[in-house]
């Protein structure tokens, strides 16, 4: 079940980025609620891609024929009107024809009549120049108009002009299921333009999901079988010779055959000279970008009408040039948001459209960049797949950065400058969704079959050893290494007496609780547990995971668990009856030591346990026997105290010879934390040591007054002992006494043996 649901997460994960991919490709062809429901698509590759191909645009290549009369600041100041008057336009035409200009393109409408004023029409002037300039054989003006424009009214029929023009250079007998449009009358060219034999072409803009203008609308096609030419088409097609005069020597703006459509597979193909053009059914191709304001030449148009009509470096300028005519100036409000610039003159838009048809870098089939797409998504998954059967994190990692970054600079540098659209976005959705759905999985997977061995085996070797050996793939062996660790030792004071107090209920009752508030503090701090032993915890600190400040730790357990003894002993004294006395004034005593300790499994080949072994344990387990005998609770050893740090306050308490051992020991008292420490334990770890030392040196009058201060002390730290235990202060204060009476040898060292656990 574990890997059906695995892998079939990883085939869905494919299937959605894959159909993302056809949606991002033909989204756009079909009906408005289905674009909708797929505009996520697109809406997502569409920056990348952006952000890819301006890597690659070459502002260097705009042809130097393609000449922008720019209508600038400078040319409404110098002109002194806004709009440009038509006779300005009728001046600014006739120089360009004297200029050698071949077509001139005007993205300004010109859809009112001129008021007349003082007998002349400033529209006269401009259709007269209109004629003038298409005296020149394939000279051509060309003028915009609308197609549909919301909250305007639009023509019932098509324009006869524009029929006309629809019936010469239709497709035969090709049935386009195309997405219809409508023209609009709100700024079509005056029927003096029109009489002039203007050509037409439509402008439109139309933005993606995200106000993003990728796409140039070619073609049109207000009726069925019927398409008419944008702007830019018009333009490119007389500036490149794709019209030509008919038999009569009349320009009827009749196709060519090298200009054409027909379909592959239903998707309708723009034939040209350069090369073919696969439309969507809107009649649409993403633009090639070249650059943007400072890509192509711009002659301001008060330059052009100012400019004497003999200058030779226009003439050479201008010569055989598509000039077309439009506005960058702030005011003039004609900008667009596009992946090259956000404000870019909408001129410029129409100018990158033609370059690319110049250039004849269009784009690759969809059906070539939807296979690439899916081939580039398919084949890096499945590679990384096939590495992370490795099992390797790191190298997955690895792995997939690579990916990525070959498919980038693959994409970007060679699959984008042949013209593919390739849906990189998607590709690396796949990759790190694949990626992060198979680790989370495994991880789960092995998550789970780590908690199945836990809960099965938990009860009987510990956690830890569960870990290494799922690790390490393999059954755990007899044996164990050695190294500088922390074993630790917990004994109830008494506790053989509670079992005379508590019912076997209560007393399973009391240890549970005990025990698991213990416990918990001794795993906070990465204390391994050895064993339980009645009442008894034994464990150890920096074994089988290291723990460089093992003693520190072990040292911070001992006194949480002596700070949580006393929280507990405060719950059960407010319980009431509950509990007896005995309960109620519950001690454990705590023997902490660090030293040369063997941890491993111990035991026999069917039955083994992972315990620690060395004669440090031994002493650690002495240190909390013969803690009784001192009336403390925590007794450490020297070389603990030396490891653990400086955060915890300590009193020498003695250096003895315990039980079985022959080399004397350094023993310390844990008074608590030196930063929550109340004053008194700081005065009493003072004068203790100092106490110390003049017991050490035989001052035994001096040392017992200084334990007498001490003593009281003492009682200020466990005040319900006072004449119940005795203490460290009531001991030497015995022992200066008795050495005082029969003092000890020449050689003593100051070291005490015990003679019981």
């Amino acid at each position: 079940m574990k890997n059906i649901i695995k892998y079939t997460g990883l085939f869905l994960i494919i299937l959605f980025s894959c159909a993302s991919v056809f949606f991002s490709l033909y989204s756009r062809t079909y009906d408005k609620n289905f674009r909708d429901l797929t505009a996520y698509a697109s809406f997502f590759e569409n920056r990348f891609y952006d952000l890819r191909m301006m890597q690659t645009m070459d502002r260097n290549t705009p042809n130097p024929k393609l000449i922008l009369a720019d209508i600038d600041d400078d040319s409404i100041k110098n002109l002194g009107s806004w709009p440009i008057t038509r006779s300005h336009w009728g001046t600014m035409i006739r120089k360009l024809r004297g200029y050698g200009a071949k077509v001139i393109a005007f993205d300004v409408f010109f859809s009112e009549a001129s008021m007349t004023c003082n007998g002349v029409n400033p529209d006269d002037e401009l259709i007269s120049a209109i004629e003038y300039f298409h005296e020149v054989p394939n000279n051509r003006v060309i003028m915009p108009y609308n197609l549909e424009v919301y909250g305007t009214d639009h023509y019932p029929t098509l324009p006869e002009d524009l029929y006309l023009f629809a019936l010469n250079t239709k497709a035969g007998g090709v049935n386009y299921d195309m997405e219809p449009t409508i023209i609009s009358n709100s700024v079509y060219p005056i029927q003096g333009i029109i009489d002039a034999e203007a050509s037409l072409g439509f402008i439109e803009a139309s933005a993606d999901n995200d106000g993003v203008i990728r796409h140039y609308k070619a073609l049109a096609f207000p009726y069925r079988e019927v398409h008419v030419p944008s702007y830019g088409l018009s333009s490119y097609m007389h500036w490149i010779g794709e019209f030509d005069e008919n038999e009569e020597g009349e320009n009827k703006n009749i196709f060519k055959t090298e200009l054409d459509l027909s379909t592959q597979g239903g998707v309708p193909i723009l034939k040209s000279k350069k090369g073919d053009v696969e439309l969507n059914l809107r009649g649409e191709t993403k633009v090639r970008w070249i650059g943007g304001a400072d890509a192509y030449t711009r002659i301001p148009i008060y330059q052009i009408i100012e400019k004497d009509p003999n200058d030779p470096e226009f003439k050479k300028l201008f010569e055989g040039s598509l000039v077309f005519v439009g506005a960058t100036a702030f005011g003039a409000h004609d900008l667009r948001n596009t992946p090259i610039d956000s404000m870019l003159p909408g001129v410029l838009f129409h100018m990158n459209f033609v370059q690319m048809l110049i250039d004849g870098h269009f784009f690759k089939e969809f059906i070539d960049s939807a296979k690439l797409s899916w081939a580039l998504l398919v084949g890096s998954v499945i590679l990384l797949l096939l590495m992370q059967l490795k099992e390797n994190p790191i190298f997955d990692l690895f792995t997939l950065v690579l990916l990525v970054s070959s498919l980038y600079y693959t994409d970007t540098y060679y699959f984008i400058p042949q013209g593919f659209e390739t849906k990189l976005f998607w590709c690396f959705f796949a990759l790190v969704l694949c990626y992060s759905w198979n680790t989370i999985v495994n991880f789960y997977m092995a998550n789970q079959d780590k908690a199945f061995l836990k809960s099965a085996f938990g009860s009987y070797i510990s956690p830890e050893l569960i870990d290494e050996m799922y690790e390490a793939g393999s059954a755990p062996t007899l044996g164990g290494t050695s190294g500088i660790r922390t074993a630790y030792f917990t004994d109830i004071q008494g506790f053989s007496s509670f079992s005379e107090k508590l019912s076997a209920t209560q007393l399973v009752e009391l240890l549970n609780e005990y025990l698991t508030a213990m416990t918990d503090i001794l795993l906070e701090e990465k204390g391994t547990l050895d064993k339980y032993e009645g009442d008894a915890i034994i464990a150890f600190f920096g074994a089988p995971m290291e723990l460089p400040d093992h003693a520190q730790r072990a040292c911070m357990v001992a006194h949480k668990m002596q700070e949580s003894l006393l929280e507990l002993r405060k719950k059960w004294v407010s319980e009431g009856d509950k509990w007896p006395k005995i309960v109620h004034d519950m001690r454990m005593r705590i023997g902490i030591n660090s030293g040369d300790i063997v941890t491993g499994n111990m035991g026999s080949a069917s039955r083994m346990n992972y315990t620690m072994m060395g004669d440090s344990v031994n002493l650690a387990a002495r240190l909390e026997e013969s803690a009784k005998q001192y009336g403390i609770f925590t007794q450490v050893a020297k070389e603990t105290v030396e490891l653990a740090g400086d955060e915890f306050l300590w009193r020498e308490l003695d250096t003895i010879r315990v039980v079985g051992k022959s080399i004397p020991v350094t023993s310390y008292d844990l008074l608590g934390l030196k930063a929550t420490a109340p004053d008194y334990l700081k005065e009493l770890a003072d004068k203790f040591s100092k106490a110390i030392l003049l017991y050490k040196n035989q001052k035994w009058d001096e040392a017992i007054e200084l334990f007498k201060q001490t003593l009281e002390l003492e009682y200020m730290r466990y005040p319900d002992l006072k004449g119940v235990k005795t203490n460290p202060s009531e001991i030497y204060i015995k022992r200066c006494e008795d050495y005082k009476e029969l003092p000890p040898p020449p050689e003593w060292d100051g070291v005490f043996t015990l003679t019981s656990k």
